[in-house]
């Protein structure tokens, strides 16, 4: 019998054994063998026919083989070994960079609880009890991760019976920390802007008027820079690693108003490297790139500036002497938030966070900016360069609390 299976989508092969069990409801079932027979790709198999043919030319070595293994006693696998030899394998293909590096930080969190456990012996109790103590430590998409992958990874040993039953089926996702929904006000965003100065002032204003993540906006180069008042999102920069776009969205170009494109123009004009492959935001001193495997390069070269950096020590000194809780995440959702209080439509304010569920991939680095984004743009824009005039006082700045 085949089946086919999704996240990734794979042609599984099912057969009875001779083995049989009594379920928790004291009902006879037969043991049943299983094999992943390939991936629904264009290039694997991708129709139940070529993945029938497959499996008929297997069949009587794979059934073989699977006997031969289980008349050897073979022991249960422990949670890790069966992470690591069993679940990634057959669904790392369908994760690019930026998920395998989050999917490791949650099993990660799993192994230092479950990790030398037998597969067999973790039950219900237990892992509720680990999704509770998560769920005071960590943060919503945390606790919701490892959530979604404990129920994959014994949904997956049960398929492939390791397991009898799925200890995971009624295991409920606990209450978290709420999250953070901070937001700078208009009147806050304009008092730091007019605290800042020079490139700290063109990158706040490119974090307030665009909205782009903070490992994007310092990773621009200035051949990134567009004559249609646009950036090319190509990169990401964070702690010595350059690393590609987040997601294939997150590749579409974002829109610039007029005086923030005014603004870079001006700093290229005085920049030590203004050639296309230049940093536009730089770092002050060389730095050796961390490399894919994780180590240094031997000789240090010119690399962006470290958001975390310029954050700790740009950003929240002067934030913290006016009175105002900020960095780079609240900035992002302080775009959102006022320019849809600008007039900004909503559609046009997904497509310049490059969060449009509609979105496609095809033609991402020629597709032209569409004006009702160019003109939420520069809504937000003139109601933030619009000042007040100032009033005299001697009262000392608000602080948060």
């Amino acid at each position: 019998m085949l089946e086919k299976r999704a996240t990734p989508q794979r042609w599984v092969a099912h057969w009875y054994l001779s083995e049989s069990y009594r379920d928790s409801k004291f009902v006879l079932r037969y043991k049943q063998g299983a094999h992943v027979l390939g991936f629904k790709t264009k290039d694997d198999l991708p129709t139940k026919g070529a993945a029938q043919k497959r499996w008929e030319a297997q069949r009587d070595e794979v059934i073989r083989g699977k006997r031969s293994s289980g008349s050897e006693g073979k022991p249960d696998p422990t949670f890790q070994l069966f992470i690591n030899d069993e679940f990634i394998p057959t669904r790392r293909s369908a994760w690019n960079r930026a998920t395998s590096e989050k999917l490791s930080y949650y099993f990660n969190l799993m192994c230092a609880e479950f990790g030398e456990a037998l597969l067999g012996d973790i039950d219900k109790k237990r892992l509720q009890r680990f999704l509770n103590g998560l769920s005071e430590r960590f943060c919503h998409d945390t606790v919701t991760g490892c959530y979604i992958y404990l129920k994959a990874v014994f949904a997956e040993a049960v398929e492939q019976r390791m397991v009898v039953e799925n200890p995971t089926k009624t295991l409920t996702l606990p209450h978290t920390r709420e999250r953070d929904t901070h937001t700078v006000s208009f009147e806050d965003v304009q008092r730091l802007e007019d605290a800042l100065d020079g490139r700290n002032k063109v990158i706040f204003k490119l974090l307030s008027r665009c909205g782009p993540r903070a490992g994007e906006a310092f990773a621009f180069q200035w051949q990134d820079l567009q004559a249609d008042q646009s950036l090319r999102i190509q990169r990401t920069y964070s702690r010595g690693e350059l690393k590609p776009p987040k997601t294939k969205k997150s590749r579409k170009p974002i829109y610039l108003p007029l005086s923030l494109y005014n603004d870079l123009q001006q700093l290229k004009a005085i920049s030590e490297d203004s050639s296309p492959t230049g940093w536009i935001f730089p770092s002050e001193r060389k730095r050796r790139r961390r490399l894919e495997n994780a180590e240094l390069e031997a000789s240090a070269t010119l690399m962006p500036l470290d958001y975390h950096n310029w954050v700790n020590r740009r950003l929240k000194p002067v934030a913290e002497e006016l009175g105002i809780r900020v960095n780079c995440q609240i900035m992002r959702r302080t775009f959102a938030t006022l320019a849809n209080e600008a007039g900004g439509d909503l559609k046009d304010i997904q497509t310049q966070m490059r969060h449009t569920r509609s979105a496609t991939t095809a033609d991402i680095y020629v597709q032209p900016i569409p004006r009702s984004v160019r003109e939420s743009m520069e809504a937000l824009d003139r109601v933030l360069s619009d000042r007040p005039e100032k009033v005299q006082t001697n009262k000392e700045p608000r602080r948060v609390q």
